[in-house]
């Protein structure tokens, strides 16, 4: 009888710690006031925005001021630092890409997601809704600087009425680059139209392709760049004799896009993320499959997408910031996001559309978006990475002394 009356007022007192301390936190995230940062625009901006009411409207005492700035990753980044060198604050939540995280993570210092979090259980439950292999996208070093919300994979759209037209059915659909090359002589010479556009505005169409031929862009233990193995000349080249052989135009990405889209492409190697676009813009039979590989070599695919990153300073900021990650990856979160075709970052059971479908199949392919070495001489390496990249694909510079410059000129900045 004792032991149960003592063991009822242990009870009695814990009980409204655990309530106080449930309130505090509540309490800690009253007043606020949230900015979030994304690269996204159109349909997928909107989407974001129904994550971010669907969040306020559960929230009401958090305040979040989305801001887009639409681009490329990297271009959002490079806003970011402008905007803090002119003495602004950075944003609380900074939906980065996967490989700017390494940048991210040694010059801009963001808070470790295990620091942001009300408890070590519930940092704990939210890295069980991820896949290892996912949720570690954003560990570095050790830390874990952010949360994964956006994954993607590389696919290929298919226009249809352009096969069809050429003669060419879906068992035509090309496997591998010998195949693309087949079937663009077929299609140019039945219909006059390109055969093929691979996104340009970045590296990460590259990656797949370097990798997937069995290259790579860094040094093995990845404090260096190597640009000078087999693998890369070998994708560059193949990307190249596309352009000599005019099975793609010559024109920016944004033109590419709109080509595709206005029927003038057979096929358009580019993210799912861009899926709801693409279905809006064509006026076609509009299919996708998975993106092609080199002969028997294994597909390696790099993942894209971002990651929630924050630089909160005040400690009911953090509390926002960590609530709305909490109801953004939730699966409530997660089918609102993934209508923009984004596939779903965590294990959240969610809509699959058929469009999405090949992506998920090439899921076991996926690969971290590898980040440049050197920190703030990361940003310019990929500046000269993609300069050379395209003299090679388009100008027909020889692939293998411009690749050993590169090189030789990148490695010199990481000294």
């Amino acid at each position: 009888m004792k032991r149960t009356l003592v063991l009822l007022m242990v009870l009695a007192a814990l009980l409204p710690l655990s309530l106080f301390a449930k309130g505090q936190g509540e309490k800690a995230a009253e007043g606020a006031s949230l900015t979030l940062w994304h690269r996204w625009s159109g349909a997928n901006a909107q989407y974001l925005q129904e994550v971010v009411d669907a969040f306020k409207a559960k929230n009401q005492t958090v305040k979040v001021e989305v801001v887009a700035k639409p681009g490329e990753y990297i271009e959002l980044l490079q806003s970011m630092i402008a905007d803090m060198a002119a003495g602004n604050k950075p944003p609380d939540m900074f939906v980065g890409g996967y490989n700017m995280l390494e940048y991210i993570a040694t010059e801009l210092k963001p808070n470790p997601l295990d620091q942001m979090a009300p408890s070590k259980q519930a940092y704990d439950e939210l890295a069980s809704r991820f896949e290892p292999a996912v949720w570690n996208i954003t560990n570095l070093g050790g830390k874990q600087i952010g949360a994964p919300f956006a994954l993607s994979n590389i696919c290929m759209y298919i226009n249809m009425d352009i096969f069809k037209a050429a003669g060419l059915s879906e068992a035509d659909f090309p496997k591998t680059w010998d195949d693309m090359f087949a079937i663009g002589k077929v299609i140019k010479q039945k219909t006059g139209k390109y055969v093929t556009a691979i996104q340009l505005p970045d590296n990460w169409a590259d990656c797949s392709l370097v990798y997937s031929a069995g290259g790579t862009l860094k040094s093995a233990d990845g404090k260096y760049v190597d640009f000078t193995n087999a693998g890369i000349a070998e994708a560059l080249t193949m990307w190249q004799r596309l352009y000599n052989e005019k099975l793609i135009p010559v024109c920016t990405d944004t033109e590419l896009q709109a080509d595709f889209s206005a029927g003038n492409i057979a096929t358009y190697c580019t993210t799912i993320m861009k899926i709801g676009g693409l279905k809006s813009q064509s006026k076609f039979d509009l299919r996708t499959t998975q993106f092609p590989s080199f002969g028997t070599k294994p597909r390696k695919l790099a993942a894209g997408g971002a990651a929630i990153v924050s630089f909160s300073k005040t400690k009911a900021n953090k509390d926002g910031v960590w609530r709305f990650m909490d109801y953004a990856l939730s699966k409530d979160g997660m089918d609102i996001f993934t209508k923009t075709g984004y596939l779903c970052v965590t294990k959240a059971d969610v809509a699959v559309s058929e469009f999405q479908k090949p992506c998920i199949a090439q899921k076991p392919y996926a690969f971290t978006w590898p980040s440049w070495p050197g920190g703030s001489a990361g940003l310019e390496i990929d500046r000269l990475y993609l300069n050379t990249r395209t003299k090679i694909i388009m100008e027909n510079l020889p692939a293998g002394p411009a690749l050993k410059k590169l090189t030789d000129d990148c490695n010199a900045l990481l000294k």
